[in-house]
């Protein structure tokens, strides 16, 4: 993501980075996301002065070089990160917290619910059935979405710092957290996230 696009870069090399092609999204809202799966990329774009809100786009990007808009959802709150699993997608909302979304049909992605996590929803990382949502000065939020048009709180961590980004591999969330660096928490038991 780069300002108000997304851009395409071949890494078969990663030592030479070459560029592919580029979308620029035609809301002029900022790019703050963008998630891949299959031949797909769902890109979070928020409008920093909240309203309307964030517009979440799906592109085809089975031509790298020409990326394709095939559908858009408009979210409340200025979209910041987006997380994608199986159907759904869910979009860190900033000062609105979580919203979900049913991506099944890519050209007309549909809000299914929200939940406010009472900070800034700066990232999102999905792992099974739970969000884990870095919420600025509240740490990470952790929500079971299963039904994911009504999330509902199982657990939350209050970091040092302020939690701006969160990634989710096997029991450990890895939380980019400000000034503080690199938190690592045990998510083994969701509902009661611990320092590692």
């Amino acid at each position: 993501a780069d300002g108000s696009s997304m851009v395409v870069l071949d890494i078969s090399n990663p030592t030479i980075p070459v560029f592919r092609g580029s979308y620029s999204n035609t809301s002029g809202y900022g790019t703050g996301g963008v998630a891949v799966s299959g031949s797909m990329a769902y890109v979070a774009n928020g409008n920093p002065d909240g309203d309307p809100g964030g517009i979440i786009d799906v592109l085809d990007i089975s031509n790298p070089t020409s990326p394709t808009l095939l559908g858009s959802c408009e979210i409340t709150g200025e979209a910041r990160a987006i997380a994608v699993s199986g159907p759904y997608a869910y979009v860190a909302g900033y000062l609105n917290g979580l919203a979900g979304l049913d991506i099944s049909n890519p050209a007309a992605p549909v809000l299914l619910g929200t939940y406010d996590t009472g900070g800034w929803a700066y990232g999102v990382a999905v792992s099974g059935s739970y969000a884990y949502v870095a919420d600025g000065a509240s740490g990470v939020v952790v929500l079971d979405v299963l039904n994911p048009a009504a999330p509902t709180l199982r657990g939350s961590y209050n970091t040092a710092g302020e939690a701006q980004g969160v990634a989710v591999l096997g029991s450990y969330a890895y939380v980019a957290d400000g000034a503080t660096g690199l938190v690592v928490l045990d998510v083994s038991n969701p509902t009661i996230p611990t320092l590692k």
